[in-house]
């Protein structure tokens, strides 16, 4: 009997195994396996310089030196072969499906939300550039930019503008994302909108912010509606999420201002900017510095401007050259970062990795 009950275990330990392998066991069973996990790596790094367009106003290109954005390569439909490999890398990281992959999500759909997000990140990175270089600059509202499969009505479309809620003014996406978040679900409000044919009034019932429990959300994917005085274009081709606003800034403020802010530098860096200059945190710190400091597309960077708040992550990246690790807060100390390092000085909080 003891033997017929060992051999039973193996077959059912055998059995476990492969259906773990295949996928079939289910997420709410085991969530770490293959088809519940994705993998994090390197991935391309681009100079923002090459890839931001200025006309209607002087250009003033570097002679020399790069700004470059970082991105994250993610791995879907996973092997057990390469799911085990990225557990046991030291430079990609698997994490949840979720993570990337919101519940009720479809990767088509999370591609659209991304190049919202690209495009909202390249629109505060053109007005914070502008007003910072001294343009004065007058914001029209708040333009729908995407709608979400859950969205709580369908009379808001892509190309709306946002102008006011509940009677109050607004100018920006800022606004009217503040206006809602400070509703509970369940709540009704009134948002007054304009198209091509006028304006008109959208009643909404408030549904319950998946990203914050307890706060108002409607389902729309917004950015700032504004004439520009400088026409820039940027071609980040397929990148998308808002990671590279912080450096998307810096290149349109290095080509606008006489000068040269990098001084000959590969400067890299990752991080979101907010209408007030704050720079937030990101995904995939790690990846992003292991890929700029190897040099596989370029010279590798001398720099790499984190958020400070991802800055326990760049200290943990596994790095092939030495890089200067800046942690930054705002735009601001991003541009005093480099001010300091072009009249030879260290950066505030700066840290020299070497290769490990």
């Amino acid at each position: 009997m003891g033997r017929l009950l060992s051999v039973a275990a193996v077959l059912v330990v055998a059995v476990g195994a492969v259906l773990f392998a295949r996928g079939d066991v289910p997420c709410e069973v085991v969530a770490v396996q293959p088809t519940c996990e994705v993998a994090l790596s390197p991935g391309p790094s681009e100079d923002t310089l090459e890839l931001v367009t200025i006309t209607g106003a002087d250009a003033f290109p570097p002679t020399s030196g790069e700004l470059r954005l970082t991105t994250v390569a993610v791995q879907d439909d996973l092997t057990f072969g390469t799911w085990l490999s990225g557990r046991t890398s030291s430079i990609v990281e698997v994490v949840p499906r979720e993570r990337i992959y919101p519940e009720g999500s479809d990767p088509d759909e999370v591609a659209e939300l991304n190049a919202a997000a690209m495009a909202d990140s390249q629109l505060v990175a053109m007005i914070a550039a502008l007003e910072q270089v001294g343009y004065e600059l007058d914001p029209e509202g708040a333009l729908v930019a995407g709608v979400t499969d859950d969205a709580v009505t369908d009379e808001l479309e892509v190309g709306d503008v946002i102008v006011a809620v509940d009677g109050e003014q607004v100018e920006e996406s800022l606004d009217v994302v503040e206006l809602v978040q400070a509703r509970r679900p369940g709540e009704e409000l009134v948002l007054e909108v304009r198209d091509d044919e006028g304006s008109r009034q959208v009643e909404v019932t408030l549904g319950e912010s998946p990203d914050e429990p307890g706060t108002g959300f409607i389902g729309v994917f917004l950015t700032t509606e504004l004439d520009l005085p400088v026409d820039i274009d940027i071609d980040a081709g397929v990148i998308g999420g808002p990671s590279a606003g912080m450096m998307f800034a810096l290149s349109i403020i290095e080509l606008l201002e006489e000068g040269d802010l990098i001084d000959g530098r590969v400067v890299a860096g990752t991080g979101t900017l907010d209408r007030s200059g704050s720079v937030g945190a990101v995904g995939g710190v790690r990846q992003k510095l292991a890929a700029v400091t190897a040099g596989d597309e370029g010279p590798p960077a001398d720099v790499f401007l984190v958020p400070r708040d991802n800055l326990d992550d760049a200290r943990q990246a596994p790095i092939t050259d030495e890089v200067l690790v800046v942690p930054i807060d705002t735009l601001d100390d991003a541009i005093a970062a480099l001010e300091a390092l072009g009249d030879d000085r260290r950066p505030a909080d700066a840290e020299l990795r070497a290769a490990s």
